[in-house]
């Protein structure tokens, strides 16, 4: 039994060894590490934020118009964009003194009453427009809040909205139409109601040049010397002694009247003797 069991446990250890050596041995491939790919496109900001960004590009462009004179609506009568008013100022003085040079002085009195009269139009316009717009100046930070929360309840990601949110609320208060920055913010106002006053102080400037005078003036004019040497009074020394002078043809006159009775009184003297 044990002899017969032996042999049965050694037939079936030859077939699973045969088995194990004739079967065919499979080795799995080494697989390649996948790269990392690093993405080399630019980080896209969300919409609020990116529209931050634009607005306030615009605003400042805006702006940087008002302040130099170049805007089409408000500009500056002259280039001098610091100050503008005070150099307006001086330029009328300016103006005026050349006028007066040129004879065009008579000018210059209708000239300051049309800038009575602009400066009274231009108050009159900033006490009706300015106040309302003062009104939605002060309640555009509350507009920019309850657009930053309506944007958080709105959005169909939680998350995504509350990062937006301070785009919105900042774009809102910044580059809203009442703004700070925005068309009709108050840096902007500032700048329309600078522009609009030195407009209505503005003169023309005259066609002549300062203390320049136009070639043909250069030249003498004969008649003009004339009228003008008449118009001068003499000098008080002159006008006596051209009032002592004798006037002498009255007096060569006499003399020779004198001599000739002279003469013939002689000679009928001679006679006689």
């Amino acid at each position: 039994m044990d002899y017969t069991a032996r042999r049965r446990l050694l037939a079936v250890a030859t077939v699973t060894a045969g088995t194990l050596v004739l079967s065919p041995v499979l080795v799995t491939p080494h697989e390649a590490p996948v790269p990392i790919r690093v993405s080399s496109a630019p980080v896209q900001l969300t919409d609020a934020w990116s529209d931050l960004v634009t607005d306030t590009l615009t605003s400042a462009y805006f702006l940087g118009q008002l302040a130099g004179g170049a805007n089409p609506t408000y500009p500056l009568p002259n280039p001098i964009f610091i100050a503008p008013i005070a150099a307006q100022l001086v330029v009328n003085s300016l103006t005026y003194a050349v006028q007066l040079f040129t004879g065009q002085g008579s000018q210059i009195p209708t000239e300051i009453i049309t800038h009575i009269n602009n400066l009274a139009n231009v108050a009159t316009a900033i006490g009706k427009d300015v106040p309302p717009v003062v009104v939605k100046q002060i309640q555009n930070p509350f507009i920019a809040a309850k657009n930053a929360i309506d944007s958080i309840t709105g959005s169909g990601n939680p998350l995504l909205g509350l990062l937006e949110a301070p785009a919105v609320f900042l774009d809102g208060v910044l580059n809203g139409q009442y703004g700070l920055i925005g068309f009709n913010g108050p840096v902007a106002v500032g700048f329309i109601i600078r522009n609009v006053v030195a407009q209505a102080l503005f003169t023309a400037p005259p066609a002549g040049l300062p203390f320049k005078k136009p070639a043909a003036a250069l030249k003498p004019n004969a008649d003009a010397a004339k009228t003008v040497t008449l118009k001068v009074p003499a000098p008080s020394g002159t006008a006596s002694s051209a009032r002592s002078k004798p006037k002498a043809p009255a007096n060569s006159s006499r003399q020779a009247a004198a001599a000739k009775s002279d003469s013939k009184g002689g000679g009928a003297r001679s006679k006689r003797g």
